[in-house]
């Protein structure tokens, strides 16, 4: 037994059964939950990544109604799959997950955290999170709910940097799920209940510690100061983008994108224009409408977004034959996967030419 549980000996064993019971009475109905499949707890943990669990589960429910199966989404066109996932953001993570499921159709899916490290878009959390809930295997986890819990715990410092402070929180999670196992809570159970006690009761703010299972050893909750931990990491270096787009739209209410191609940022979703009309064709004279201004955040990026909108006063413009990068779609409901910067703009637009449309 580690230093850490043999000093709470007794303590602690008794405070992992509480995280059980509390986890029993009070998880989530999640519907990655209800069938935890190898293939649905990865298709979940990949969208979970950066995103809140409430944004993911209509995703979720969408993608898994689309591609039931393994299969299913091997054998779709990117496009369809991004289709799906537009909106939900960090496009590399759908076209990686894709690309992972048409090399796997023709194996089986890992069953080693060697295995899963080496498919594309998984890191350690990723697939100590595939192991422990879809294989039920005792592998430790460390996502942002998981790391406050922990160093709550402790009360886990950065003084010797950030590498040596997650070193320490994965040696804590793996005690805590290795020490579960040797008293029967399933290391699923474990896991879960840690990750769900992260985002229901210990939040970075207000954490409601008297309700917390894990009181009785937690540092920060016995010092009276959990919301110091963990402790901030330095302020976030932003990157600015500004953008000038072109929204060109017929006087049948259609909009001219274009696809964004392989080794551009968003590839393989469409956008406004990044060139006037005038540079489509010579002889477009389309009727300067206004200006939409947008502002939005992706990882690190901070996007300004202006986008001039421009009415043609024929149906659509014939499109050379040949360039299938550019594309007539609907103003209210593109038909191709789009993003949610394009999505807001389309909306403002609406509101620009609504009395004529």
């Amino acid at each position: 037994m580690s230093k850490f549980s043999s000093k709470f000996s007794g303590q602690f064993l008794i405070s992992l059964q509480r995280l059980q019971a509390w986890f029993f009475k009070n998880q989530r109905i999640l519907p990655w939950r209800s069938q935890p499949s190898p293939y649905r707890v990865w298709v979940s943990e990949i969208m979970l990544q950066q995103t809140q669990v409430a944004t993911v589960i209509p995703y979720f429910e969408r993608f898994i109604k689309q591609f039931p199966r393994l299969d299913d989404l091997a054998q779709a066109e990117e496009e369809e799959v991004l289709k799906l996932w537009a909106g939900l953001g960090y496009y590399s993570r759908a076209r990686n997950l894709h690309r992972a499921a048409q090399k796997m159709v023709l194996a089986t899916l890992p069953r080693t955290r060697e295995g899963w490290l080496g498919v594309p878009g998984v890191g350690p959390y990723t697939a100590g999170a595939i192991l422990s809930i879809a294989f039920n295997q005792v592998e430790p986890i460390l996502d942002g709910n998981v790391e406050r819990v922990l160093s709550r715990v402790r009360r886990c410092s950065r003084q010797k940097g950030d590498t040596a402070f997650k070193s320490r929180l994965w040696k804590l999670s793996d005690i805590f799920v290795r020490q579960a196992q040797l008293h029967q809570i399933q290391p699923r159970v474990l896991n879960q209940a840690l990750m769900e006690l992260g985002a229901t009761l210990c939040t970075p703010k207000k954490p409601q510690c008297l309700n917390c299972p894990l009181k009785s050893v937690c540092r920060a909750y016995q010092k009276g100061d959990p919301e110091a931990y963990p402790p901030k990491k330095s302020p976030k270096k932003w990157l600015q983008v500004k953008e000038t787009l072109h929204c060109l739209v017929s006087s049948s209410g259609k909009v001219l994108l274009q696809k964004r191609q392989k080794g551009q940022w968003r590839a393989g979703l469409w956008d406004l224009l990044e060139v006037e009309p005038s540079q489509i064709d010579v002889n477009l004279q389309p009727v300067y409408q206004g200006q939409v201004h947008t502002r939005h955040i992706v990882t690190r990026h901070k996007i300004d977004r202006k986008t001039q909108v421009w009415r043609l006063n024929t149906p659509l413009l014939r499109l050379a034959r040949g360039v299938d990068s550019r594309r007539w779609v609907c103003l209210e409901d593109p038909e191709v996967p789009v993003g949610s910067a394009v999505r807001k703009t389309l909306q403002a637009v609406q509101q620009i030419l609504e009395p004529s449309l």
